[in-house]
């Protein structure tokens, strides 16, 4: 392994001392066995790749055990995608999935990483899992202690699946309110408030022992650029990054996070050298950013993952994906994310050729061996069950923690004209205008629950515009309030954090309505009301739909909870006005 030695002094302001760096866990292998591996069963510590049970059959001849002889991958990330053959009610994680997995894990040599985001919570990918409040509800909320039990009750329904690796939290700022990714999956906008609080929520899952990863370095969410469709970038100054993302980073590698993913970002501030056809490269292509700034100057000494090479931000460069997962691994990445598997036939022939470093291969694998050896993932026969059943009475507290984070996280964002709280002799009739990509209304089922079992009558309607001229305008008047719930979400759809087409055309027909008539509330974007609701008298932020803040809202409508939390973000940014 290439061992860096921190220099005394290091480029403006990015001291980082011996001292700084001391933790909790030492990030170098003690166990040496990893330089026993062949050269093809090393370049597959370097690898994680998606579960395609089908296509790895049949490379093995029908058989996984086949499989991991030819390609002896160290990690999986569970792709829901190449379920979707099964029945729905096969889905169910206390069984399929661990099946799966177990299936994986007793064909390999060495026990597998099994990876997936679960950023909003595996209920989001699993309906018997929970769904969670997103990190912007973490970051509203404001309690440590509560963002520990939320990374704790994730760790522990990953580990019942059988998961050891979350690729998450999100440690981006969300500081372009028109970002159209990051948004709501950011704790805060602000790295002091951000910091605190995805440490307890890091130490809640790695106290499942669950692997956490900071991503995205250097820091996303400061442009317009969805890292899925283009190259994006952190535009800031090297000034303004210290302060910002670049104090993130730094935190969480002084505590030996365990993993750090780059992203498809470029870092102009940083880069001189890493260019092509006159192009700075992402980061997940760079060796400016990985290993000069990274790995050298900040002196992480812990696993770099890149992020998918399926997203658009890491094209263009390099003429094919196997040639970008290629140079990923050059630019020192220790594991890639999503390589074809002709990725492990190409490093082994360039390595052979010389024209790829054994020593770039080993520093590789003995960052990953560090981490297996950190989470007891090298030996197979005393390693802990791959899927591991919940606490007694998890469950209770599961429901506990969330509904306190739920409502501590509600946050008033406008109150002129004291609606709350919502009285059924004066309101009787209520409508949830749900404004979402996605042509449902059950998602709402919680809330409007809530509100009848409090004595409202409680219709949902979406796509609003569409239906006005079915419906009549004088219906929707007969409502005495109407509830604007954005539920437009990152990534839902693809594209611009902006309302288009019908979701545009609802909130025309929301905006035409009695202001006094009109109550709105974002179980999204944070941005939604002040942008589009301004002139109405209360506005709510709620961060995401999950039954947790939706029964929040509820209360706080009710004037049944007082709703504390200030906005995570700031909602006076030039940009929406």
């Amino acid at each position: 392994m290439k061992k860096f030695l921190l220099p005394t002094i290091l480029l403006c302001g990015l001291c980082v001392s011996c001292s700084q760096i001391e933790n909790n866990h030492e990030q170098i292998a003690t166990d040496t066995t990893w330089k026993q591996l062949t050269i093809r069963e090393k370049i597959g510590q370097t690898m994680m790749v998606t579960s395609d049970m089908y296509m790895h059959k049949q490379i093995g001849n029908g058989t996984l055990d086949t499989f991991f002889l030819k390609y002896p991958v160290g990690g999986l990330f569970m792709a829901q995608w190449h379920f979707t053959y099964q029945k729905p009610d096969t889905l169910l994680f206390e069984t399929f999935i661990p099946r799966i997995i177990k299936e994986y894990n007793a064909a390999s040599k060495l026990p597998l990483f099994i990876s997936e985001d679960f950023e909003r919570g595996a209920g989001y990918n699993y309906n018997t899992a929970t769904k969670l409040p997103v990190e912007m509800a973490i970051g509203a909320a404001n309690d440590t202690a509560l963002a520990y039990a939320h990374g704790k009750i994730l760790g522990v329904e990953a580990r019942e699946m059988g998961f050891n690796w979350v690729l998450a939290p999100v440690s981006d700022l969300n500081i372009n309110p028109l970002h159209p990714l990051v948004i709501e999956r950011s704790v805060s906008d602000d790295a002091e408030r951000a910091i605190p609080l995805l440490q307890s929520q890091m130490k809640g899952l790695q106290d499942q022992n669950v692997i956490t990863t900071v991503k995205h370095f250097p820091g996303d969410g400061a442009t317009i650029c969805d890292q899925h469709l283009v190259t994006s970038a952190n535009n800031l100054s090297w000034v303004e990054w210290q302060k910002s993302y670049g104090k993130v980073f730094k935190t969480f590698i002084k505590e030996n996070t365990p993993s750090i993913m780059v992203g498809h970002l470029r870092f102009p501030a940083y880069q001189k050298k890493d260019t092509l056809n006159g192009d700075f490269l992402p980061a997940t292509l760079s060796k400016e950013l990985i290993e000069k700034l990274l790995k050298q100057e900040m002196g992480y000494k812990g696993v770099v993952i890149s992020d998918a090479l399926n997203m658009g931000g890491g094209y263009g460069f390099y003429e094919s994906e196997l040639e970008t997962a290629v140079q990923c691994f050059v630019a020192g990445a220790d594991i890639v994310l999503w390589p074809p598997l002709g990725y492990m036939d190409t490093i082994e022939a360039r390595i052979n050729r010389g024209e790829i470093s054994m020593e770039r291969l080993d520093d590789a694998v003995e960052r990953v061996w560090a981490l297996r050896e950190r989470y007891n993932l090298i030996d197979k026969e005393n390693r802990m069950p791959i899927a591991q059943p919940k606490p007694e009475g998890f469950d209770e507290y599961t429901n506990n923690k969330l509904t306190e984070l739920a409502e501590k996280a509600v946050t008033i964002v406008q109150n002129k004209g004291g609606q709350i709280p919502l009285d059924t002799n004066t309101t009787k009739k209520i409508l949830l205008a749900n404004i979402s990509h996605n042509d449902y209304c059950t998602v709402f089922e919680p809330m409007k629950q809530e509100l009848e079992k409090r004595g409202f009558q409680v219709d949902v309607k979406h796509n609003l515009h569409k239906d006005e001229w079915e419906w009549q305008w004088h219906r929707i008047l007969e409502y005495d309030k109407v509830i604007v719930c954005f539920e437009n979400h990152y990534f839902a759809p693809i594209g611009s954090p902006l309302l288009k087409d019908y979701e545009a055309y609802c909130l025309w027909t929301m905006v035409k309505l009695p202001k006094e008539k009109v109550i709105g509330v974002s179980f999204s974007n944070p941005y939604y009301n002040k942008y589009y609701l301004n002139k109405n008298s209360l506005l709510i932020n709620a961060y995401s739909s999950d039954p947790f803040m939706q029964r929040a809202v509820v209360k706080v409508l009710m004037g049944e909870i007082e709703a504390t939390a200030t906005s995570p973000v700031n909602l006076d940014n030039e940009l929406m006005k």
